[in-house]
């Protein structure tokens, strides 16, 4: 039997390599038939069966695999990153946790193991995991990425402005490594990488297009550093032009789907409650504050955050009603439909596969502000805190940033203003409706009163004062968002009004701000 499993473990990576899922998926069923426990087989069927779209037997697969522990060290590892995948967050890390890393000679466990506590949100031991990957492969560009990126996520910034120093060296293309240095320091006119940028840019579609785009914002941020506005905007334009090429997209859907919110969700049924686990939400637009917001309440020790989870529209999503809902209109539509008690429930369960069973603890998706309405009926032990913004400002620090894969009205002005407009018609909607469960603050208010606001805050979501909030800078939790680098600094005013600086480039989204009464 030993022979069967030795071969079929040698067999299953050749038919994943042609592409032959079915017959593998097959193979290692026949295997496991004989070999039930065995944590490699289980290992790969599992990630056979991720990919199949089966989660249930992904999930059966990788918890067998991951009781192996450190008896079988790539096996645990692999359904580690599996578990995380599936938002198995307590068994992920429970299976990561059992691994004795500074043992483990063998890359791809570290690697695994690295992904499977970022994806849980576990930065410094993914930190941990990375640097002892490095040691084991010093000269790979993509080790020391993923090392530098946790870094950067905790906060280290000098040690991870030289690993992307050193990507940037070994693959001068790479646009994200550029982009990501570029916000960890702020460039000066006598030490600035303008240059070098743009020597790179030069290469033209010799880049693939998401490197290109990446170095264009890095461009532009450099620009931006030593004052060259006119210039940086005009980089950002190249990105935002390559992301549209990219992502084509029409934020009509998405209006269209906020409004059909307001029509299906029209007013409050549930008052608030008090509970052992008590989630409080910050939602806003994205570059709005919601960060500062969450570093300055997770600062008080009896608060925990949770960085942006998305665990609400899973739950929301996993309601059966929202079958078929393949567009945002529709989804909009269906969430009428759903049982919004359920949805709770399914939110609760992911927190408690996160490890929290009492307490405060935040959810930071600034997206949440789409189902306000739909939190307050379905947790009423929850806090919601709304955070505006200047729409101005709004619009030059979302156009200005690079989100990737999340966003994609960004990357347009006249988008960027369409959206905010509706945005607010639904956050005035949701106050206007569940008055008793919605905190408003304004980003001008806390960088202006930060004391007051913040004392208000925490009033707000039933704690008493702790002046640990106001020493924020020195919290040392990990920050996974656009924000990572800014939020380690005390609270500075030169981003109030800074949309001045690119007032004409702004003139198309201040007449539409102008048009809905919101300038």
């Amino acid at each position: 039997m030993t022979v069967v499993i030795e071969e079929t473990l040698k067999s299953l990576p050749r038919l994943l390599s042609r592409g032959d899922w079915t017959g593998a998926r097959h193979m290692a069923a026949d295997a496991l038939r004989a070999a039930p426990g065995h944590p490699d087989l289980n290992a790969f069927a599992a990630f056979i069966a991720l990919r199949m779209d089966d989660r249930d037997s992904a999930i059966d697969y990788a918890r067998t695999a991951a009781k192996a522990g450190n008896t079988s060290p790539r096996a645990t590892a692999q359904a580690a990153n599996i578990l995380a995948q599936l938002r198995l967050f307590d068994k992920a890390l429970k299976a990561a946790r059992a691994l004795d890393l500074q043992t483990v000679r063998d890359p791809v466990v570290l690697d695994q193991a690295g992904a499977a506590f970022t994806a849980c949100e576990a930065h410094e031991e993914a930190e941990h995991a990375y640097r002892l990957l490095v040691a084991l492969a010093p000269g790979n560009p993509q080790c020391l990425f993923n090392l530098a990126a946790a870094q950067r996520f905790t906060g280290k910034s000098d040690e991870a402005a030289c690993n992307f120093d050193q990507v940037i060296a070994a693959q001068p293309g790479r646009g994200e490594a550029w982009y990501a240095r570029a916000l960890i320091r702020k460039a000066t006119p006598s030490d600035n990488r303008v240059d070098r940028i743009r020597k790179v840019l030069s290469q033209g579609k010799a880049l693939p297009g998401m490197e290109r785009a990446s170095l264009a914002f890095a461009l532009g941020k450099e620009l931006e550093d030593i004052g060259r506005y006119d210039e940086a905007f005009e980089a950002w334009g190249i990105g935002a032009r390559l992301m549209r090429e990219l992502r084509p997209y029409s934020p009509s859907s998405e209006i269209q789907a906020i409004d059909e919110t307001v029509r299906q969700w029209a007013g409050a049924k549930q008052t608030r409650k008090d509970a052992g686990l008590a989630p409080v939400f910050i939602v806003s637009l994205p570059r709005s504050g919601s960060t500062l917001v969450d570093r300055i309440l997770s600062s008080h020790p009896s608060v925990t955050s949770l960085g942006e989870t998305e665990d609400f529209i899973v739950s929301l999503l996993g309601a059966p009603e929202m079958a078929g809902a393949h567009d945002a209109v529709t989804l909009a539509r269906k969430t009428a439909e759903v049982d919004i008690e359920k949805v709770g429930q399914r939110y609760r369960e992911a927190l408690l596969k996160r490890g929290h069973k009492t307490g405060v603890v935040i959810d930071k998706t600034p997206t949440n502000f789409l189902y306000a309405g739909l939190i307050a009926e379905a947790l009423p032990e929850a806090r919601i805190i709304h955070v505006t913004r200047d729409p101005r400002d709004s619009a030059i620090a979302t156009y200005k940033t690079l989100f990737r894969d999340r966003y994609f009205w960004s990357y347009d002005i006249g988008h960027i203003a369409d959206y905010v407009v509706a945005k607010t018609r639904l956050t005035e909607h949701w106050c206007t409706n569940w008055p008793e469960r919605m905190v408003t603050l304004s980003y001008e208010d806390l960088v202006a009163s930060t004391e007051a606001e913040a004392r208000r805050l925490v009033a707000a979501i039933g704690l008493e004062w702790n002046a640990a909030c106001l020493d924020f800078a020195a919290n040392r939790t990990a920050v996974s968002t656009a924000s990572a680098d800014q939020v380690r600094q005390p609270v500075y005013d030169s981003s109030v009004g800074y949309w001045k600086n690119f007032e004409h480039h702004l003139e198309p989204a201040i007449e539409i701000f102008t048009a809905a009464g919101l300038v």
